[in-house]
């Protein structure tokens, strides 16, 4: 009696979350694709230490590939194999004083 063989287990799903590395703390926190980069970056910041350097804004960077940045009301995608997302702060510029064109506060954004 021939026996069948066992059918090809199902592929598993991607993840519906996406991981934001904070160059801050050295923590990486999880959101639902599709979360608007503010409002990721407003959590993050309320966790951060009083005496740590705000996150400004999150990129996605791949080695030897131009990073993409996420304006405030950009939802966070996965960019595929090799991409990553993580935040930058003030001490990420060469010039000190310098910010991208908007910074979070806590809760809210204000624009340059």
């Amino acid at each position: 009696m021939a026996s069948e063989a066992a059918p090809d287990p199902a592929p598993h799903p991607p993840p519906t979350f996406l991981e934001v590395k904070c160059k801050s703390s050295g923590k990486t926190r999880r959101f639902a694709v599709g979360t608007d980069a503010a409002f990721a970056l407003s959590l993050i910041n309320r966790k951060l230490n009083p005496s740590t350097p705000l996150a400004l804004h999150i990129e996605a960077f791949k080695e030897g590939e131009e990073p993409i940045a996420f304006g405030p009301n950009s939802p966070l995608v996965n960019y595929g194999h090799g991409w990553h997302l993580h935040t930058l702060t003030e001490l990420d510029f060469h010039h000190p004083g310098i910010f991208p064109f908007w910074v979070s506060f806590s809760s809210f954004s204000v624009w340059k």
